[in-house]
């Protein structure tokens, strides 16, 4: 799941001389920045079912943006999380990132490439930094895995506003009868299951936390797992066509 504590980056002090280059755009924009695109994961824990997480990505006027919302319940105590990433619609740099809970906005981050500086606000607080490295943010740092070209064993660092990360590629797996190409983030030993081949998708990711490890996977995958518990009290998980 996409969090603010997953760190991610790339060092290659790009930043000062304009807006960097951690998407290889070599073959153009991705689909999902041309077109957009719309999906639905189903969350869960131990096998029981723990929330649902809407995937909204658009091309707007002078942005790349996504948005998700997180919808914990189920097994886990109800709680809706709500993140917001805006790239820039011709390179992909990180522009703008934030998220917070219910109707409150917790966290703020832009990055002004002009004067060469990242901004953050978070609780009413407010810092500044020298912008010397490129960023991502905890939902750009997934699209970034899900198009990533790495073969097994390959690692490499990125960044999220101070942390580093560590993305490396790991052997293959099936997911249900889909081939799937695996990556591990470190610390936090997070983990990406994207499809084989292209357009690359999410096939699973898994985010440990307090309550265990919490699974993601698109909402069809999740109805077809044999006894799996489906929708709030035991509903269907809802979907939403677009």
């Amino acid at each position: 799941m996409a969090e603010s504590s997953l760190p991610f980056g790339h060092d290659s002090g790009a930043a000062a001389g304009g807006p960097p280059g951690l998407f290889d755009l070599s073959g153009a924009l991705p689909g999902w920045a041309r077109e957009g695109e719309d999906f639905e994961l189903a969350l869960s824990l131990g096998g029981q079912y723990a929330g649902v997480q809407h995937w909204n990505i658009r091309p707007e006027r002078g942005a790349v943006v996504t948005r998700v919302e997180t919808e914990f319940g189920g097994v886990l105590p109800h709680l809706r999380v709500h993140q917001t990433s805006r790239l820039h619609p011709r390179t992909l740099a990180l522009l703008a990132y934030a998220e917070g809970e219910g109707n409150r906005t917790s966290l703020e981050l832009s990055l002004d490439y002009r004067a060469g500086e990242l901004r953050l606000r978070q609780r009413g607080e407010e810092t500044g930094a020298p912008l010397i490295t490129d960023y991502l943010d905890p939902l750009s740092l997934l699209l970034w895995v899900r198009e990533w070209e790495a073969a097994p064993g390959e690692q490499r660092v990125v960044r999220l506003a101070g942390s580093g990360v560590h993305v490396q590629r790991l052997p293959d797996e099936s997911v249900g009868e889909a081939a799937a190409e695996v990556f591990l983030l470190r610390p936090g030993s997070a983990g990406v299951w994207r499809s084989a081949e292209r357009p690359h998708s999410f096939l699973r990711l898994t985010q440990p936390t307090p309550f265990g490890v919490v699974d993601a996977q698109p909402a069809n995958i999740w109805n077809e797992r044999p006894g799996a518990r489906q929708g709030h009290s035991g509903g269907r998980v809802r979907r939403r066509v677009g």
